[in-house]
């Protein structure tokens, strides 16, 4: 009974063991079917994970050029310097090493341990500097033992060929900054990435960028680089042809800033700017703008000093004044203020008033330039000799507003749609400006300085140099572009053709004739002759007494209490072709100082 009792036991607990082991079994069998079959995808794509690291590939930026395809901003090659990151990493001792071979700057330095706090806790590369010489590169590739960390990949640098005579137009690029990737959501967090940050750069920026690509690297147990292929392949930007002329823009630079300054007493090139313009599509020839910088300085990372040096310079060559320097047109509006007025029919062309060389209105006095006055003159008369007292009576006649709509209709504080993100609106004050801004009423007084283009009114060089191209052409309201062949149709000018022809002749009055205050500026040569209309801007007011004593010359104020010169002009006289503006910043007289620049590029145009 005792054996019977036994043996039950011991077959009662073999089957236990027996299921016990096949259960066991059967899991560890499911196990290895669940990780050799079922999850075998996962674990393979693991592996190669740990064996490869993907990068994203920089395109290369799309090159501009002007319009006869001479390069304006272009690409060469360049070598970018990364450490890889890991657990552990001395980077102190690295960059420490790394300084004494290489001209890496304190601000490479400070930028790279920014980006590595964030990110050393990931296996990547980590981006230090792209502005190294060959020099360096040849140096850290002989020691390359004593820098396992270190990786190098070609890049393209961008680079401006002609340096600062197309600085405020071409503009240039610069690293990708926390700010720019809060204005732009689309923008890759990328630390080699440049964007465009000013001028045709940044207003062109996503059709210049191209789009990213990517690099597989495999990489052994301690990370090391075995071998690096292209994965996918970047798509380099867009290339840009734009309308300016590089001749005429180096030209109109050199002359602009070559100006005999001596007239004025001035020993440096000049503060102002150049807009010339195709009357007939609206493409700008040349936009130029003085003093300019050189846009290379932010291509190899400007330095600290570099950058406050721009922005503390009192004449701020940073500004493109071409399109954001805003300015009192003075007499250059004369002829909208004349249109105004015949086309609300005011005034007739024979209608006369008298300059004795004051207008009296209340108790105050409304100079004219010439202090005797020009007597007892027509409306073509008052533009070629640009009489003040004349518009003054034409302005307090046809009043604000719509002198106002007449400017608006020409290119003036209008909704120009340029090229550039610069771009400033110029002003053109109302009635209802005043009251919303300042807080009260128009008074014919404001009105009577808005005639002559001082006071509250405001422009810029290409609402300037569209106004004239939109009086040349007589038909269309031409826009400004920057693109060369761009397709688009502009609208009608709905200006009497009479009046237009009237004031056209009026301008060439101005260059061509013995009276014209820009007689001294015209072409001689009969096809190629031009017309225009001068001025001459107070900057600051000349009170009544110092008229008494004696009205003190510009070349003996100081430069910042000097006059501004203007001239606005198109040419040839039979079928315009271009339009031009010029503006010398404390320049003194348009007539001897603007006029002969715009003469002279003129020339260099139609030749």
């Amino acid at each position: 009974m005792k054996n019977l009792t036994l043996n039950k036991n011991i077959h009662r607990r073999f089957f236990l063991l027996t299921t016990l082991k096949g259960i066991s079994f059967g899991i560890l069998s499911w196990r290895l079917f669940d990780l050799q079959v079922i999850e075998n995808k996962k674990y393979d794509k693991l592996s190669k994970d740990n064996q490869f690291n993907f990068s994203l590939v920089v395109p290369e930026r799309g090159e501009i050029y002007d319009r006869k395809g001479r390069v304006l901003a272009a690409n060469r090659d360049a070598f970018s310097l990364y450490i890889k990151s890991s657990k552990n990493l001395n980077v102190e001792k690295i960059l420490g090493k790394l300084s004494l071979i290489t001209n890496l700057n304190e601000e490479d330095i400070s930028n790279f341990k920014k980006r590595y706090i964030n990110l050393n806790k990931k296996n990547i590369n980590i981006f230090i500097t792209d502005n190294l010489s060959q020099r360096d590169i040849s140096k850290i590739a002989v020691r390359l033992h004593e820098f396992p960390e270190i990786n190098f990949i070609m890049t393209k640098k961008r680079v401006y060929p002609q340096g600062a005579i197309t600085s405020h137009l071409i503009g240039y690029t610069g690293k990708l900054t926390e700010k720019d990737l809060k204005r732009n959501k689309n923008l890759i967090n990328f630390s080699n990435l440049r964007i465009g940050k000013y001028g045709l750069e940044k207003f062109f920026d996503n059709k210049l960028r191209g789009e990213f690509g990517r690099r597989r690297e495999e990489v052994n147990a301690r990370g090391k680089i075995i071998t690096s292929n292209l994965y996918e392949k970047p798509n380099p930007g867009k290339n840009l042809k734009i309308s300016v002329d590089l001749n005429i823009q180096s030209y109109a630079l050199s002359r602009l800033q070559n100006v005999e300054t001596q007239k004025i007493g001035l020993n440096e090139p000049e503060t102002g700017s150049v807009v010339a313009m195709d009357v007939n599509t609206g493409e700008i020839i040349c936009c130029v703008s003085s003093p300019n910088f050189n846009p290379n300085i932010f291509t190899r990372g400007i330095k600290s000093k570099e950058w406050k040096s721009l922005i503390d310079n009192k004449k701020a060559p940073l500004l493109n004044r071409a399109v954001s320097g805003l300015y009192p047109p003075g007499s250059t509006i004369k002829m909208a203020v004349a249109l105004a007025a015949l086309e609300s029919g005011v005034i007739s062309y024979d209608n006369k008033f008298f300059c004795n060389g004051v207008k009296e209105y209340g108790d105050m006095k409304f100079h004219c330039w010439h202090k005797y006055g020009h007597g007892n003159i027509n409306l073509s008369q008052a533009i070629e000799r640009s009489c003040d007292v004349f518009f003054y009576e034409l302005g307090l006649k046809v009043g604000i507003e719509k002198i106002g709509l007449m400017l608006n209709k020409l290119g003036l504080s209008s909704n120009i749609n340029l090229e550039l993100n610069e771009l400033r609106k110029g002003l053109v004050p109302s009635k209802k400006w005043k009251l919303d801004v300042k807080g009260t009423r128009w008074t014919p007084g404001e009105t009577i300085n808005a005639s002559i283009g001082q006071g509250y009114m405001l422009s810029n060089p290409i609402e300037l140099a569209t106004m004239v191209a939109r009086i040349a052409n007589s038909e269309m309201a031409i826009e400004p572009t920057l693109l060369l062949n761009k397709t688009k149709k502009f609208g009608k000018l709905n200006i009497n053709k009479n009046h237009l022809n009237y004031i056209k002749d009026a301008m060439s009055n101005v260059v061509n004739s013995e009276f014209g205050t820009a007689y001294k500026s015209k072409i001689r040569k009969q096809n190629f002759k031009m017309a225009g209309k001068t001025g001459t801007v107070q900057v600051v007011r000349i009170t009544e007494d110092e008229r008494e004593k004696g009205i003190i010359k510009n070349k003996d104020r100081e430069w910042k209490k000097r006059d501004h010169a203007l001239f606005v002009g198109y040419a040839p006289l039979i079928k315009p072709k271009y339009s031009i503006c010029v503006i010398v910043e404390h320049g003194g007289s348009g007539s001897t100082t603007a006029a002969p620049i715009a003469r002279d590029i003129m020339e260099k145009l139609l030749v």
